[in-house]
């Protein structure tokens, strides 16, 4: 009996317990039909991809990782991404991946705070860890791809020697099975923890109204690393299709798929969008069989017709780490009748209003903030308890921190946000986070970072400066400055200077003053 009919027959208590078994499964369904490729450099069909996995577990294991170690992985797209993640949760241990936007002391704080064992690695990844190399005991360093590998670094793969099995911890449904970090209103970064009972109440609500299965095939061309790509790559695996891997995201690459590949579906941002329109191949583009799935910022109403004019079916939607990236979706049939929507609640996720009192809103049309419920919701934040604490209330209801207003059809629209977070080209950037940074430039007295409309990125990072006497600031050392300390889509591309900075009664800047009044101004500095 083969080891493969063995692990068929005992999959245990364990199987419907580990959102590894949705991805380990079809790997036994679907052994010859195609599920990985990166175009010009892989093809994997599912019972490869099963042994691949199997033989990652056995180097994992072999490495010393144990149920509840966390597994950091960082690298541009690849087939690895999936291969490691899936190992990792079925040993019972946690993925930690990577944004590779980040500073090499912000993936130190990361790789520090998640108490990593693994790091798994790509060239570009391991430079940045080396940078700021963090300080933690035993901490295994691997090495992805065909680059010698880095001093302190062992090539990953080296003990692919044969898998045992494809077998599944036997972990709960409330444990931990990703660790997502996100920038945090307070500077600090937080670890999001997405459970396994996370991920698959996701792939289930993802089912309900994206088309998945077998036909399908997705185009991976954002960052996996983000949780909305890492949700529709496992959603798309668990159901039998095909996943195109693009490295790195580029219009010339998306398009070279489109033609080549059997692609159904794709996820992306607005400025993605935008710089797919600008290719000049978009004007003869055949979309009319493709679903573009689009998140991060309402994709502008120009925009948005302009696709609908080449035959694209386009959605929207809005989701937080928090909800592990489903909240509320706009189907492309909508698209043009609710422009600016964010269309209606998942089918397993509740969706609320409540005034600042805390009282439920019922009438249509009214602000209120958004409030969710369902086994989306993850577990809380990474050794923050008390953060933990204030994220969900006695009942289970999430508080987003976004505004927002329901129509008299049920359709949601996102009004404002009561977090002052800033959303360009589809990354998170919280203002506080830059304001630190900023702060310890000589030249500048007091700062304020807000976000500004901009066409292509939705928002641009904007910072508003009051200099100190005697000292001049520009923007470009002002970018400069904040590059040493952080990832580069946090630096802000735009400056204006000012002489104050409005406030209210208690001293609390007035942010929201502050986008209105700039909003149509030209900035001291150039854009960068």
């Amino acid at each position: 009996m083969t080891q493969q009919q063995i692990d068929a027959m005992t999959t245990g208590p364990s199987y419907e317990c580990n959102a590894a078994a949705m991805l380990l499964d079809r790997t036994r369904r679907s052994v010859q039909r195609m599920a990985l490729v990166v175009p010009g450099a892989v093809e994997l069909t599912y019972g490869q991809l099963g042994d691949r996995i199997a033989r990652t577990v056995a180097e994992l294991r072999a490495t010393g990782v144990r149920r509840g170690d966390r597994v950091a992985f960082g690298a541009a797209n690849c087939t690895e991404v999936v291969e490691y993640m899936v190992a990792t949760l079925s040993l019972g241990a946690i993925f930690v991946p990577l944004n590779t936007r980040l500073s090499p002391a912000e993936l130190r704080f990361v790789l520090e705070d998640a108490g990593a064992v693994v790091v798994v690695a790509d060239s570009a990844a391991a430079a940045l860890v080396d940078g700021d190399r963090p300080d933690i005991d035993g901490l295994e360093l691997l090495h992805l791809g065909p680059a010698p590998a880095p001093d302190g670094w062992r090539r990953a793969g080296e003990t692919h020697s044969g898998g045992p099995g494809r077998s599944i911890a036997d972990t709960h449904p409330d444990d931990v099975a990703v660790l997502m970090y996100t920038s945090g209103t307070t500077g600090v970064a937080k670890g999001v923890m997405i459970t396994h009972g996370n991920l698959a109440a996701t792939v289930h609500n993802l089912m309900l109204l994206i088309p998945l299965g077998a036909d399908a095939g997705m185009l991976a061309m954002a960052p996996i690393f983000h949780v909305g790509a890492m949700a529709l790559v496992l959603g798309a695996l668990a159901t039998g299709g095909r996943v195109v891997i693009l490295p790195q995201f580029d219009p010339a690459a998306v398009f070279n798929a489109l033609e080549s590949q059997p692609i159904t579906f794709s996820f992306g941002v607005p400025a993605m969008l935008q710089m797919m329109a600008a290719e000049p191949r978009f004007t003869d583009a055949d979309l009319s069989g493709v679903l573009l799935m689009c998140a991060g910022a309402p994709v502008p109403e120009s925009l948005l017709h302009r696709y609908l004019e080449r035959g694209a079916k386009v959605t929207q939607g809005y989701g937080l780490t928090e909800s592990t990236a489903v909240v509320s979706l706009l189907e492309s049939d909508d698209a043009a009748r609710k422009l600016g929507s964010a269309g209606m609640p998942y089918p397993l996720t509740a969706v609320e209003l409540r005034t600042a009192e805390g009282a439920l809103i019922t009438a249509a049309g009214v602000d209120g903030e958004i409030w969710i419920k369902g086994r989306n919701v993850v577990a809380g934040y990474w050794n923050r308890p008390e953060e933990t604490a204030a994220l969900r209330d006695d009942d289970g209801w999430l508080r987003t921190g976004d505004a927002g207003r329901f129509d008299a059809e049920g359709y949601l629209y996102i009004t404002d946000r009561v977090k002052d977070m800033v959303i360009s080209g589809g990354e998170n950037v919280y203002p506080a986070e830059v304001e630190k940074a900023l702060s310890g430039h000589p030249g500048v007295a007091e700062v304020a970072v807000i976000g500004l409309p901009d066409e292509r990125w939705g928002e641009v990072v904007t910072a508003v400066v009051v200099p100190e006497p005697g000292h001049d600031v520009d923007l470009e050392t002002v970018q400069a400055h904040v590059r040493n300390h952080l990832g580069g889509y946090k630096v802000p591309r735009r400056l204006h200077l000012a002489d104050e900075l409005p406030r209210n009664a208690t001293g609390k800047v007035l942010k929201r003053s502050l986008r209105d009044a700039l909003a149509g101004s030209s900035p001291s500095g150039a854009d960068a």
